[in-house]
């Protein structure tokens, strides 16, 4: 009897520790999905409950500390002639990607009809200068149907992914034939905040060229007069050079927990 009873709790030993493996596969699995290049996003397609079509993405709105802010998006017109732009906030966006036959796919949904998303607040200042008034982020938000926190912070410096996707990214002993440049950006739709950094190396105009991922942590992004953009890191050249190589276009290998660790982990990827 007594074996009888240490051969059950062996087996619903193996059992529960079977699917605490499970479990946590699924977490990681989770955490590996919600990874998504801004190459993905940008250009994709935003669809409704119904399964339409609604919107296309056409820049991304971040704060310098990498917290997505914004989908641009553009509305009305007619094939993409006479578009107005709307901000979309990146709360109101469900993003699912799933890996099939090898390629990841992303898919975005918002929980609004075509009609009362053209009817969303408009984009008409230059640069976007609405997204910094109070009163209008406070209308959007509530068109969207998005609660602004008790503890919301200001939302700092804005960035549009247009304007520092290609610059190059100026390493720490300023080595200028060394640099790399910013290809990508990946942001974890879990809590729409950038993660990594992709920068491409070596090669010439774009031939031959290598891809590294670094923290998004390790490099500053300054704006100057001409509102053009300039992006430094602390990591050298060298390092740079030996820094965990992704393949593009999916960057697959930030799906390793070991392999976003290593990349974390490198020297001189703190923040300026």
């Amino acid at each position: 009897m007594m074996r009888s009873k240490r051969f059950l709790y062996g087996c619903v030993a193996a059992i529960t520790a079977m699917s605490l493996a499970s479990v946590g596969q699924a977490f990681e699995k989770q955490a590996q999905n919600a990874l998504v290049p801004t190459s993905k996003i940008v250009g994709g397609y935003i669809y409704n409950a119904g399964d339409e079509h609604i919107a296309s993405v056409d820049d991304i709105v971040l704060n310098s500390q990498g917290e997505v802010q914004y989908l641009i998006v553009g509305v009305g017109g007619l094939a993409g002639l006479g578009q107005s732009q709307v901000a979309i906030p990146s709360k109101a966006v469900k993003c699912e990607c799933t890996t099939k036959d090898g390629e990841r796919e992303c898919r975005m949904t918002l929980s609004m009809t075509q009609e009362k998303l053209n009817q969303a607040p408009k984009l008409e200042q230059e640069n976007r200068a609405e997204l910094m008034d109070n009163n209008w982020v406070t209308r959007n938000r509530s068109h969207f149907s998005v609660d602004s926190p008790l503890n919301d912070k200001p939302a700092g410096k804005l960035i549009s992914y247009s304007n520092v996707n290609d610059v190059t990214v100026q390493t720490g002993n300023n080595d200028e034939t060394t640099n790399g440049q910013l290809d990508d950006l990946i942001v974890d739709t879990a809590d729409h905040k950038v993660k990594f950094a992709i920068i491409g190396v070596g090669g010439a105009l774009g031939v031959g060229e290598s891809y590294v991922a670094v923290p998004f942590k390790a490099l500053q992004l300054t704006e100057n007069e001409d509102q053009d953009y300039t992006i430094s890191t602390k990591v050298t050249s060298k390092q740079l050079k030996s820094a965990p190589k992704v393949t593009s276009p999916d960057y697959s290998e930030l799906e390793s927990q070991e392999f976003r660790t290593m990349v974390n982990n490198m020297k001189n990827a703190k923040k300026q």
